[in-house]
């Protein structure tokens, strides 16, 4: 998959409960949606992505986000129609850590609004990552979590991929081998 084809990336899935969700690139035009998204969560939310109280973010922070080069950086959101507007209900995104060619990694990230949580969105995004990061030759994702996020633990070990958890003082440190299937 080359870049163009990433960045125009587009699918529709369906949640647990039946409702449809577009899984799409991000784009710099988002801007909007995330910061509507980021103003609403609960702090709860926001401490188990961010590690942190952050209530705003700033613009170099939103650019980071929204603005992914799609070959070391890419980013998906999880869209719903609402009143014909979009609504952003979660997103994820990896960043290439990797330092050979022959072990090609990333750092994973995902984030659900609360009103969409459990309801599938987080193993929805990482299926899309990962069918991404296979055809750009990314062989693992890596990923910091609480050990109160039991629900992003879940959908890794759920992902059916070979999963190892390694416990830290104030976190857990997940690799996500992306062995084809």
């Amino acid at each position: 998959m080359n870049r163009n084809e990433i960045m125009s990336y587009k699918v529709t899935e369906h949640l647990r409960n039946q409702q449809a969700i577009t899984i799409r690139a991000v784009s710099p035009d988002d801007k909007g949606l995330v910061i509507e998204a980021l103003a609403d969560l609960s702090a709860d939310s926001i401490y188990r992505r961010f590690f942190t109280f952050k209530q705003n973010i700033s613009p170099k922070g939103l650019k980071q986000v929204t603005e992914v080069d799609f070959h070391n950086a890419v980013a998906l959101v999880a869209v719903l129609e609402k009143d014909g507007t979009e609504q952003l209900a979660g997103g994820g995104r990896y960043i290439r850590s990797g330092l050979s060619k022959a072990e090609e990694k990333a750092e994973v990230a995902f984030l659900v609004h609360d009103a969409f949580q459990g309801l599938g969105i987080g193993s929805i995004i990482l299926k899309h990552l990962v069918a991404i990061a296979r055809e750009s030759g990314i062989t693992e994702f890596e990923a910091e979590v609480l050990p109160s996020n039991e629900a992003m633990l879940k959908v890794f070990t759920r992902s059916g991929l070979p999963v190892v958890r390694r416990a830290t003082r104030e976190s857990i440190q997940v690799s996500i081998k992306l062995v084809k299937e």
